[in-house]
């Protein structure tokens, strides 16, 4: 019988982010579902009430329809979905900062920088641990991913509690086509911003894993 080598080093994170792309799919399926009985519900309601094209109640059971499959389900699940997603990178981030800064024996933490999590681990991954912070595309959308779970988290969305420099890169991101809009003063995003997002970050954050791995792997044959 072959033995099986499992590598623990930061095992957990990679759970969940297997976690995160089950999460995803189960949003997405659910929403999907809860339209299609939107829409059953609103047709059983013509149908027991003899409503026609042209009635008002059809016209407002309708609109009801309407309103909760293109604005209350997106808002409801892929919002909460992306604070998360963006709760683990986080964590992640910070965690193989630490590691790497208990094995370089240093003092400063991440944590000891100031400024927003971002600048924060670009200034102690690149300049401190030296060790490869990429600010690649998909930085870039992180970051944007930062911005829009910041407003979940701290708004519940609502774009007219934001501050101006945030609102105007909603509105750009909106006008550019990137998935992310705004329906009734709430920022949403569809179902291909939540799947590109959420697989910039999951490879974002593979690839780091791996890349420390090697690097613990180096340091050990090193102290050897």
């Amino acid at each position: 019988m072959a033995n099986i080598s499992i590598d623990f080093r930061l095992l957990d994170l990679s759970i969940e982010l297997h976690a995160l792309e089950d999460h995803l799919q189960i949003i997405e399926n659910h929403v999907k579902e809860l339209a299609s009985l939107e829409e059953k519900r609103v047709s059983v309601l013509a149908r027991e009430n003899n409503w026609d094209f042209y009635d008002p109640d059809f016209d407002f059971a309708r609109q009801e329809c309407n309103h909760r499959i293109q604005f209350l389900f997106p808002r409801i699940f892929r919002g909460p979905f992306l604070v998360t997603l963006y709760a683990v990178f986080e964590a992640g981030v910070t965690e193989i900062a630490r590691l790497i800064q208990s094995k370089q024996k240093l003092k400063l933490s991440i944590n000891d920088l100031n400024g927003g999590f971002l600048d924060r681990a670009n200034k102690y991954f690149n300049h401190i641990i030296k060790f490869d912070l990429p600010m690649d595309s998909k930085w870039q959308h992180i970051r944007m991913l930062s911005e829009i779970r910041n407003a979940f988290a701290h708004t519940n969305g609502r774009i007219d509690l934001l501050n101006a420099n945030v609102r105007d890169k909603i509105r750009r991101w909106e006008k550019d086509g990137t998935g992310i809009y705004t329906d009734m003063d709430f920022i949403l995003v569809n179902e291909e911003f939540a799947s590109k997002i959420f697989l910039d970050v999951n490879s974002y954050l593979r690839n780091l894993i791996e890349r420390y791995k090697e690097w613990d792997t180096n340091q050990d044959i090193k102290s050897t």
